[in-house]
Parts: C-alpha cells; sequence; structure tokens
C-alpha cells in the first residue's frame, strides 16, 4: 500500500486512538458530549395532545382605516432590449446584447453537444473535455492562461451539462481581445496536455467519490438509472471506471466532431458595439472552419409500469434520502406552462408547497420536501426529493406518494394557482434583469427551438394558465402508480418497513457500481510505440539495479515523515517489509504515540491498532494488490512479466526535467502506471496511476546506491485530497525475516 492512500486510514486510526485514550480517564465538564438519544426523535417537536389555548381577539380585526396592499397587478411581458443577431460566414450564430450600465463584457459560447451525445464507451468525454478546455492552447498553458486573464481581472470557465457545453469569458469591455483571443484558441488550437489531463480525471475521479459520502447525491444518481434503465443514456451514471479509461485521443476526437462553429451559438452581452464587434468576431474567429456535424443519438423511452423501489443499503445512516421519479416533458411541451403551475403548488413553492406542509409542518417527518423536473429539448424526469428520520422511512413515503396522486387526480385549487402566477410571473423579471442572464436565457431558448418571444412573454404565458389547464397537465404528466423510488439509508431498518408494508424492492450496495459499466477494452499496441517503450524501460532496468533488482527476494525500508488527510497532518515513521512475490509488512508509529500495523499474505490481511486486531476487509484486498505491483522498487520489472503491454508516450515535463514517458499494463489488463523517467539518468521521476477510484501522483528523488541498487530516499505523493512526504532512513536488501512477522497476533 502507498503512503499516500495510508493517510486517510492512518489519521482516522489517530482519531479512533484518541477517542480510546479519553475513555481511559475521567471526564471533565468540558468533556461532556452533548447527544440525542435514540434515533433523535426524542428531542423533536411533538404535535400537542392537549387543545391549545384560544387565542386573543386581534385587535385589528374589522378595522376601515388601515391601508390596504396593492393588488397583484397582471402579469406583462418583459421589454427586452435591442438584440442583435447574425451569423458569421463560418456558420457561428452569434447573439448580442447590448448595455452600458457597466464597462463590463461576457462572451457565452454554448457547443451543442454534451452529456446527452456520449456514447457509453466515453462516459465523462464531454465534461474532462470541457475542464480541460481552459487549461492550455497550442499558444498558451495553463499558467499563460491564468494570467492573461488574471491581468485583465476576468474569468473564464467551461462546463458541460445534459445536452450543451458552456464556454463563457467575462472581463472589462477595453479587455476584449483576452477573451477573443482565449476562445478562438480553445476552439482552433487546444494542448490537451497530458499533465492536465491527468488533474482532471483525478478531479472527476474526485468527484465520484465523494458521491459514496454524499447520501444526497447517491440517491439522484440512483433513481435517474432506476427510472431510465441501462439502455438510455439518462440511465447511465458516470463511475470511476468510465473516467479512468477516458484518454487523450477521446478528448480530441471529442473536441474534433462537436466543437465547429456550425454547432455552436455564442451570445455577446455587455457595454459592446455591434457592429463594431461582428468585425471582430470575425477576424477571432476566421481560422474556425465550418465542418459536418453527426446526428445527436436517440434512445427508446423504456416503459414505466408499476412502482420499482430500490433500497440502497448505507449502513449506519440515521436519515434516509427519498426520491420519488416519473417521466417528465419536453420544454416546448404544451403543458409546461401549466406543469410550472401544478409543480409550484406540489414542491415547487418551498414554503407555500403542499409537499413542505404536509411532510414537514404537519408530518413532522423532516426539514424539507420539493419537486422539479427537467427543461430540455429532450423529455426528461420529475422528481420529488425529500429525507426522513430511519424510523420514518415507509410513512414519509406514503406522504409524499399521497401528495401526487391527489395531484394527477384532482390537480391544484384556484388559491394554489394564483399564488404559482403571482410567484412565478413576478419574480421572472429579476432573474433576467441582467444582461448576462438575459443573453443565457436567448441561448437556451435557441436551444430549445423557442423563440425569442418566450423569452419576453414568459410571464404572459404563465398568467395564461387557469386551474382547469394546470389539472390537466398534472393528470396527463404525474401517474399514480408508475414511478421508481430509491431509498438511501440503513437497509437492515429500513428493509423490515418495507417487509410490513407489503411493498416489492431490490436492495443494493451504496458502493456497488451503478448503471451498465464500460467493457474492458484491449487495445492493440502500435509495435513502434511498443518498441520505443521496452527500450526506455531496459534502459532504466539497468540504471536502477538490473540483475541485483530481478534477484532481490526480499527488502525492509524505514522512513519518517507526515502524512495528511481530511483535514490533518501526523508526523509518522513507517517501516516497511517486502516478500516476494505476495507478502508485505507495514509497522506505523503515529504522532510519536500511536502503532498501527499492516500484513497482506496473498488475498488475505490483517490490521492491529488501537482499536484491535481485524481483518482486512476483503473490498481493500485487491487495491493492495494494485500497490504491490505499483511498487517504485520493483514496478520496472513489470514490463518483463509475460503478457505486459508497454507504449511510449509524448514527453512530458515534471518539474523542469523532461521526461520519457512510458505506460505498462499487466497482460490480464488489471493494472496500469504510467513511468515518468530522466532520460539523462534514466531513473524514475513521477509514477502516475489510479488508485481504486483516485488518481496518484507519487515523486521520487534524492537517490543512492544500496547494494547495487538505486533507492530514492525523497518520496512525495497526492491524490484525492491526501498526501504524504517521507524521506527514507535504512534500507535492507534481503533481511532475515521470521514466519511470525506475518502471523495475526493472538487478541
Amino acid at each position: 500500500m502507498s503512503s499516500r492512500r495510508l493517510a486517510a486510514i492512518l489519521t482516522a486510526s489517530l482519531a479512533a486512538a484518541a477517542i480510546v485514550v479519553t475513555a481511559c480517564g475521567p471526564r471533565g465538564a468540558r468533556d461532556v458530549i452533548p447527544s440525542l438519544p435514540g434515533d433523535g426523535d426524542s428531542n423533536v417537536a411533538k404535535p400537542p395532545t392537549t387543545p391549545a389555548p384560544v387565542a386573543a381577539r386581534d385587535p385589528w380585526t374589522g378595522r376601515k382605516d388601515l391601508i390596504q396592499p396593492p393588488g397583484v397587478l397582471p402579469p406583462r411581458p418583459v421589454q427586452l432590449p435591442k438584440v442583435e443577431r447574425f451569423a458569421l460566414p463560418n456558420g457561428l450564430e452569434v447573439i448580442v446584447v447590448p448595455n452600458d450600465r457597466l464597462p463590463v463584457v461576457q462572451m457565452q459560447l454554448a457547443i451543442k453537444a454534451g452529456r446527452a451525445d456520449e456514447p457509453l464507451a466515453r462516459l465523462g468525454v464531454a465534461e474532462l473535455t470541457a475542464n480541460v478546455l481552459p487549461k492550455g492552447t497550442k499558444k498558451r498553458d495553463a499558467l499563460a492562461i491564468a494570467n492573461a486573464i488574471d491581468f485583465a481581472g476576468g474569468a473564464i470557465t467551461a462546463d458541460a451539462g445534459h445536452e450543451a457545453t458552456w464556454v463563457t469569458c467575462s472581463v472589462l469591455t477595453k479587455d476584449q481581445k483576452v477573451c477573443l483571443d482565449l476562445l478562438s484558441e480553445m476552439m482552433t488550437a487546444p494542448r490537451f496536455a497530458d499533465v492536465e489531463l491527468t488533474k482532471a480525471k483525478e478531479s472527476l475521479l474526485a468527484d465520484v467519490m465523494r458521491r459514496l459520502d454524499d447520501a444526497g447525491a447517491m440517491a439522484g444518481a440512483q433513481v435517474t438509472n432506476l427510472l431510465w434503465g441501462n439502455d438510455h443514456v439518462r440511465g447511465w451514471v458516470l463511475g470511476a471506471d468510465h473516467v479512468r479509461q477516458l484518454t487523450r485521443a477521446d478528448v480530441v476526437a471529442w473536441h474534433k466532431t462537436w466543437y465547429t462553429p456550425n454547432n455552436a451559438i455564442l451570445a455577446v452581452s455587455g457595454a459592446v458595439d455591434p457592429a463594431r464587434l461582428k468585425a471582430d468576431l470575425g477576424r477571432a474567429f476566421a481560422a474556425w472552419k465550418k465542418a459536418p456535424v453527426p446526428a445527436r443519438p436517440k434512445y427508446a423511452e423504456p416503459p414505466l409500469t408499476g412502482p420499482r423501489i430500490r433500497l440502497v443499503d448505507k449502513p449506519g445512516q440515521t436519515q434516509t434520502q427519498i426520491r420519488v421519479a416519473q417521466y417528465g416533458l419536453r420544454h416546448d411541451d404544451v403543458r409546461f406552462f401549466p406543469s410550472l403551475v401544478w409543480n409550484y403548488a406540489l414542491g415547487g413553492g418551498a414554503f407555500n408547497s403542499r409537499l413542505m406542509k404536509v411532510v414537514r409542518s404537519e408530518g413532522g417527518k423532516t426539514y424539507g420536501a420539493s419537486s422539479t423536473f427537467d427543461r430540455n429539448l429532450d423529455r426528461g424526469g420529475f422528481v420529488a426529493t425529500t429525507f426522513t428520520r430511519t424510523a420514518e422511512t415507509v410513512k414519509t413515503l406514503e406522504l409524499v406518494l399521497g401528495e401526487i396522486r391527489k395531484m394527477h387526480a384532482s390537480g391544484p385549487t384556484d388559491d394554489e394557482v394564483a399564488a404559482a402566477i403571482a410567484n412565478l410571473a413576478g419574480s421572472y423579471a429579476m432573474r433576467v434583469a441582467g444582461a448576462s442572464d438575459l443573453a443565457s436565457q436567448l441561448v437556451t431558448a435557441e436551444l430549445h427551438d423557442l423563440s425569442q418571444a418566450y423569452v419576453s412573454d414568459f410571464p404572459v404565458l404563465v398568467g395564461k394558465v387557469s386551474r382547469g389547464d394546470a389539472a390537466d397537465a398534472a393528470a396527463s404528466v404525474l401517474s399514480p402508480n408508475a414511478f421508481a423510488v430509491v431509498l438511501v439509508g440503513d437497509g437492515n431498518q429500513i428493509a423490515p418497513q418495507l417487509d410490513r408494508a407489503g411493498l416489492k424492492y431490490e436492495r443494493v450496495k451504496f458502493d456497488a457500481p451503478i448503471g451498465p459499466q464500460p467493457a474492458r477494452a484491449d487495445v492493440p499496441v502500435d509495435p513502434k510505440t511498443a518498441a520505443a517503450g521496452l527500450k526506455i524501460l531496459d534502459a532504466a532496468l539497468a540504471a536502477k539495479g538490473g540483475a541485483r533488482l530481478a534477484k532481490l527476494k526480499a527488502l525492509r525500508l524505514s522512513s519518517e515523515g507526515t502524512l495528511a488527510a481530511q483535514g490533518q497532518k501526523v508526523d509518522v515513521t513507517f517501516d516497511r517489509l517486502l516478500v516476494m512475490p505476495d507478502k508485505m509488512r507495514m509497522d506505523i508509529q503515529l504522532a510519536k504515540q500511536f502503532r498501527v500495523v499492516f500484513a497482506v499474505v496473498g488475498d488475505k490481511g490483517w490490521t492491529q491498532g488501537p482499536a484491535g486486531i481485524e481483518d482486512i476487509p476483503a473490498a481493500q484486498l485487491p487495491q493492495l494488490a494494485r500497490q504491490r505491483w505499483v511498487d517504485p522498487e520493483f514496478v520496472l520489472l513489470r514490463h518483463r512479466e509475460p503478457g505486459a503491454k508497454v507504449r511510449a508516450l509524448p514527453a512530458a515535463k515534471v518539474g523542469t526535467v523532461t521526461c520519457d514517458v512510458v505506460e505498462v499494463t499487466s497482460g490480464d489488463g488489471t493494472y496500469s502506471a504510467t513511468l515518468y523517467l530522466d532520460p539523462k539518468t534514466k531513473l524514475l521521476v513521477q509514477l502516475a496511476y489510479s488508485d481504486g477510484a483516485v488518481q496518484t501522483l507519487e515523486q521520487y528523488g534524492d537517490y543512492k546506491d544500496v547494494g547495487g541498487i538505486k533507492i530514492a530516499h525523497q518520496r512525495d505523493a497526492s491524490g484525492g485530497g491526501e498526501s504524504s512526504s517521507l524521506k527514507v532512513l535504512e534500507v535492507e536488501l534481503d533481511p532475515a525475516v521470521e514466519a511470525s512477522a506475518f502471523a495475526r497476533p493472538k487478541p
């Protein structure tokens, strides 16, 4: 196991040890930890058991001399400024929203491609491309772009959504050329440097891992998959394996396919002269050439019959995240505005909504409940969201389903319709008050085949909705019996509730992959890159120790330094023992106080720490096997193993050294690592690999000869929010090892 991946485990062990020590001594007043008994409902307000006292008469009731609030005015269209529209010779559509109140300009470039256009084999490529786009062009690297935009006091971002990718640049008007230059370079000459791709993939992998700790995000991902299934793009959920398989070639191909001027809309807002801007845009984007654009993929909508319930078992949760989903409607559906109204009444109106009143105020089950539906060119989903104490899971679910059924059966009341129209129409002008906000709305309308009148007349269109319109829309969109339900919480407590209610369900583990996973591709290796890679690795192996390293049977390495994870940083001494081919033991001293031991023999292992002796969970053992495979002392031997694949990659800079780069993959495709080697010394400078769902970077320096083998005495590692820095103190080659070193201690 690498020192970096140990960081989280060790800091957690340190915390556990602190608890154990505290528990051994007397508690003072400041050591008292407040807690709620039971599941937390003992100190929650309950409905009164006796009638509330009659309130005193309000002295203001019936007064005729009070100033009355003004009546609600009928909705009116939003008066839009003069909007300029034109197209450049290369097919780029341009929308200009002039506004000279502030000396700023914003450019929003929408590429008509996003998550919905990704093939399953390249899931995540749209987001990866967007994330790395501002990190370098062929004219400027990431630092140069950052300096250029910072010097102008601006900002530049890129983000991929479901149906479009947005690249946005904002600067003072006098620095407009900065945005023009950067956007045009990103469209015509992106760099997609390997080092930036590695960082971007690590960020995506971290997002995937965070979902395991965020029950709300987990519930959202699970209900999307349950509703749309494994054969529809909306049902595909980005996982670690999807991210890991993405390559630079995938990103380049995605950019080349979709990032064309005739597949984009540019909105420019702020203090600009439209006539001059047109000429400036023509010059800036002259090199961006029109190209054929493939048809967007289409998927059959899976039938939704009867209730489907998925229990996502996350042991130890004290609350349950609840999601109820059905199919929604397209943005251009004639039922869209009536659906805005009934959804406001159901769950979109915050404290004015039925779900909030029934589930929170009357039922006392939760702090919040809401509902929403997608607004896309294609048909999206409708989702009701809430959470509750574990013991109240099924009761809360029944309340949510009950309100959905009531809305389906009768629609909203006259008062609810009036409140929805007043809020939706009355607040709309504030949402388009800024020139950039208005520009975003105009581009979205264009993407969804809606006219400019949709943007200006939104309040009027909402105001035209009658109670009958809203009721009809609710009856046709909502279904009383066909829905998908996801419950994320402690399965052992939730399952009996479902059983008692007679509800059928499937049960899955919270850390299981969601939806279809990528097939392991057997990518052919180009003979030239393979030969080049083998030559580099053979030279590196010779420099490392060659035959002496290959004959090594055991290695003990002692080091000291720091480990950092989860906001904690601790001093550590680290003694690692490796015995070929599959034994590993690590003795760690934390903060000069606590000792933790890990031992692995083949496919079994144990750990000993302040909490006692435990088996290493089976789910962690494959990660430990990966750690042995990428061990820096032996990774240079991996290309000689049967079936191993090698390919040379483009040279890359690590610090001040421009390194030779080689990728090595095990014969069965299970393990892979990228080695960065100093072309002069032939020694390993950096190692990159996917450790579980986290991309890890390990750096090596201060090499010293130990018995004919070059050993790095400085080792730094980072990834997944964790880091380590270790200095090697002592190295033993083929030390005497007692059999008891790997035997599990008796309790």
